[in-house]
């Protein structure tokens, strides 16, 4: 897989010519560090893989990451007292986003302490750098830009990370 950006863009944002090669590991960093804002921001994982959720407890088991292949099967595991990993049968209900993982049918799952840490492991993220919606890419261009002209993360940053917002607000999961 491949993030949606490529160094060829990033190169055309940044007015660099293509040819140019000197340049090319910082340009790499920058589309990783604008891509992981990107996703932490949205929730929208943009290169597909094996993602791990983190939860505690009775409450409802709502993914943050998105988007998940209809396909995906869930794998909650917890280290219950006994002190051995153990995984449970779990299954994705992807009617609302967020997506949500709840126990098999007729299956329950065995916690009896409300801070019992467990996790989820799920398949999420855009298969194709094609399948990206072109929002995100611009913003990962734009916060590009900025980290390659104001490496001190001054107002030029500020103002990118404010146009980014924006162009990802349509993206984001809003929670109440």
């Amino acid at each position: 897989m491949a993030l949606p950006v490529s160094i060829e863009e990033a190169k055309r944002q940044l007015k660099i010519e293509l040819d140019e090669t000197n340049q090319d590991a910082e340009i790499v960093d920058f589309i990783r560090d604008a891509a992981d804002w990107v996703e932490r921001y949205t929730g929208h994982i943009l290169e597909a893989r094996d993602v791990v959720e983190h939860f505690r407890g009775f409450s409802p088991v709502a993914l943050r990451a998105w988007p998940i292949l209809d396909t995906s099967e869930p794998v909650v595991d917890y280290t219950p007292g006994g002190g051995v990993p153990t995984t449970l049968d779990a299954v994705l209900d992807m009617t609302t986003r967020p997506a949500r993982v709840l126990p098999a049918s007729g299956v329950f799952w065995p916690f009896i302490d409300s801070q019992q840490a467990f996790t989820v492991t799920i398949r999420a993220g855009y298969e194709a750098p094609d399948d990206v919606p072109r929002g995100l890419c611009r913003a990962m261009l734009v916060l590009i830009g900025a980290y390659d002209a104001d490496r001190e993360g001054g107002d030029i940053l500020a103002k990118a990370e404010e146009a980014a917002r924006r162009l990802c607000q349509r993206y984001k999961r809003h929670t109440l």
